[in-house]
């Protein structure tokens, strides 16, 4: 008989041969200690046939759809692996929140994580990891808010609109950028260069302003003031935020190192690098690119709780323990500056 007879009949009478589903597992789990993805994942696949609720080839399942980038297939079986109660719960609910980190569900890993806390399922020794992911969702969607924020109602303002900047806190200076964004800047520049110079303003609402000038290829000289340095600059001579030297080497460097390993973790370093860089630009580091991607490797692998040693990576990128350590104080630093509040 040939074989795609006999995989005919198991199918058909739904009866498969004695031990067939432990063994599929067990090439399933050895596909995935061989980093063969697709493989262990149509084994898994196989096996889930005959034992659909089999903690142990569901778990598998979950991490192969992850490495082969089927996330969202992912989410869903580890909501329902959830919902049953499948598997170790708290390694679930890690591979759980690593999907929705990936596909940017900030809101979904808010809420699930707040629902951890309020249920103590967090063991004490994790706590600290979870309230970092849990923030580091929040100032991502406040960012979010921020950059994407033109007010509800502009009926309630009758239309009449203040476009000053000065005596305003966050949110309505925030607002105001959002609405100059549309018109002629060259009406507003003196407001502007007043803003540049604030030392009070928000370093995320100072590159706003510097954008919407440099977009509207503005030619004069301006003074900006952030993070105690002042430079002066032409906005219309600056790079766009998306091809700075400093974001571009910094990503190629991830990429080099973490693409083929650890795609996850890899886009996670890039997006919290690419948050600095918003905060920073213009004054963007100019040297020390492999110590720079080493520390948001490092900052990306504490949000994932995979807690690798700084010495670990130090040597990966063949750079100095010191330097490392300096970039990560200033890399969590940054991570410190909260977005504007919505």
């Amino acid at each position: 008989m040939s074989k795609k007879k006999i995989t005919d009949q198991v199918n058909d009478n739904v009866i498969p041969f004695p031990g067939l589903t432990k063994k599929l597992i067990e090439k399933g789990v050895h596909a995935l200690e061989k980093k063969k993805f697709r493989e262990a994942a149509q084994f898994f696949m196989q096996a889930k046939e005959f034992e659909p609720d089999h903690p142990d080839l569901n778990v598998g399942l979950v991490v192969s759809l992850v490495e082969i980038g089927h996330y969202e297939d992912a989410k869903v079986l580890c909501k329902e692996l959830l919902q049953k109660g499948l598997g170790d719960y708290f390694q679930v609910v890690n591979i759980y929140l690593m999907i929705l980190l990936h596909l940017n569900e900030h809101e979904e890993m808010v809420t699930t994580i707040e629902a951890l806390f309020d249920e103590k399922e967090i063991p004490p020794d994790k706590e600290e990891q979870f309230e970092r992911m849990l923030q580091f969702s929040k100032r991502v969607m406040n960012e979010k808010l921020a950059k994407t924020d033109k007010r509800d109602d502009e009926e309630s303002t009758g239309r009449i609109e203040d476009l000053t900047l000065s005596g305003k806190n966050d949110r309505d200076q925030l607002f105001v950028l959002s609405r100059l964004a549309d018109r002629n800047i060259r009406q507003f520049v003196e407001e502007i260069h007043s803003f540049l110079k604030d030392k009070k303003a928000h370093p995320f609402l100072k590159t706003m302003a510097i954008n919407i000038l440099r977009e509207q290829g503005y030619e004069k000289e301006v003074v900006i003031e952030k993070f105690s340095r002042q430079q002066k600059l032409i906005p219309a001579h600056l790079p766009e935020l998306s091809s700075t030297r400093f974001l571009l080497r910094l990503k190629a460097r991830l990429e080099e190192k973490l693409e083929q390993i650890n795609p996850t973790l890899m886009e996670l370093a890039i997006s919290i690098l690419e948050r600095h860089q918003f905060l920073l630009y213009p004054f963007l580091p100019e040297e020390h690119f492999d110590e720079w991607a080493a520390a948001y490797h490092f900052l990306a692998s504490e949000y994932q709780g995979l807690e690798p040693t700084i010495l670990s990576i130090a040597e990966m990128y063949s750079i100095s323990l010191n330097e490392l350590e300096q970039k990560i104080k200033l890399a969590k630093e940054l991570e410190e500056i909260s977005s504007p509040i919505i």
